[in-house]
């Protein structure tokens, strides 16, 4: 049995090295994709690596000691159950309660901005939009088929595939 909880250990602790370093970047666990169906939809695979390392810990701790092969192997579950638990309550509890400075796309729509780079229908250009507090820059083509020149005020019509669709923002609609 000591080769199994030297395997939960080998296999276990890298991927909490990994997610320590990493991040758990696609394995959200319950509720991150109702399509999903597969066995990481119920727990996320972070909560795999806790139970498997912490199984595998507790049970060659357990194994060096002069205790019944029984009780080893019902305390490394309990351990490795525990550990996970508390690792998927914890992140969960994370997800609910961060803060996220992402700004949606459809947020930017009626945004008004400055032209820094050319913006025509031939090429793309650059525009910069405050949002949130922080200003940022994006790709703009005109919505259409303008030319605008850098220093022009645009307004956002909309935003396709990261690429803001703007409009020049003629002199009776400025909002200063």
């Amino acid at each position: 049995m000591e080769m199994v909880y030297i395997f939960c250990l080998a296999v276990g602790a890298p991927l909490l090295l990994w997610f320590a370093f990493a991040g758990d970047a696609g394995a959200d666990g319950p509720g991150a994709d109702a399509s999903d169906s597969g066995p990481f939809s119920v727990i996320s695979l972070s909560s795999v690596a806790f139970v498997l390392a912490f199984f595998g810990l507790s049970g060659v701790i357990g194994s060096a000691t002069a205790t019944a092969a029984v009780l080893v192997f019902v305390f490394a579950v309990v351990v490795g159950v525990v550990a996970g638990a508390i690792n998927t309550a914890a992140f969960s509890w994370l997800r609910r309660h961060s803060n996220s400075s992402d700004v949606a796309d459809s947020e930017l729509e009626g945004s008004i901005a400055d032209v820094a780079l050319p913006i025509s229908s031939d090429q793309r250009g650059k525009i910069i939009v405050s949002k949130a507090g922080a200003r940022e820059q994006m790709t703009a083509a005109p919505a259409d088929g303008s030319v605008i020149e850098p220093g022009q005020r645009v307004v956002i019509v909309r935003v396709d595939r990261g690429v803001a669709l703007v409009a020049p923002l003629g002199p009776d609609l400025e909002l200063e």
